[in-house]
């Protein structure tokens, strides 16, 4: 059993918030997804991001606001959020006194039914 916190990760700017990747914890090896903490101050927001993977994102800690699309959603601790490949957004952390901490995992979609499969060409699993 292993146990990975984000207070002791290291962390960097990117996107406008802090970024702490899972690629720092060597000792995971090769995962079947990537995944990264992220740290938004009090108050704070991202830059805009948009990306090719499925991300399905964890609060830990706090309240999020995610943007997208025109439309907000208030996501409290413990909730998830799942975002769609190429979809915009932003995340807001409406407190003015907590950071607001989030576990990103995300992944390239599988093919849908019927398209080329990248890894044999049969569009088999």
């Amino acid at each position: 059993m292993r146990r990975y916190v984000s207070d002791t990760a290291e962390l960097t700017d990117e996107y406008g918030i802090q970024i702490g990747r899972w690629t720092q914890y060597r000792d995971l090896g090769p995962l079947p997804f990537d995944a990264m903490w992220c740290v938004i101050p009090p108050g704070g927001s991202s830059t805009e991001d948009v990306h090719p993977e499925v991300e399905f994102a964890v609060v830990t800690r706090g309240t999020a606001i995610y943007e997208a699309g025109g439309e907000k959603v208030e996501v409290p601790t413990g909730g998830v959020i799942l975002l769609e490949p190429e979809q915009r957004h932003v995340i807001h952390n409406p407190s003015p006194e907590q950071p607001l901490t989030i576990l990103s995992v995300y992944w390239m979609p599988r093919p849908e039914v019927g398209e080329p499969d990248a890894g044999d060409g049969t569009g088999r699993d």
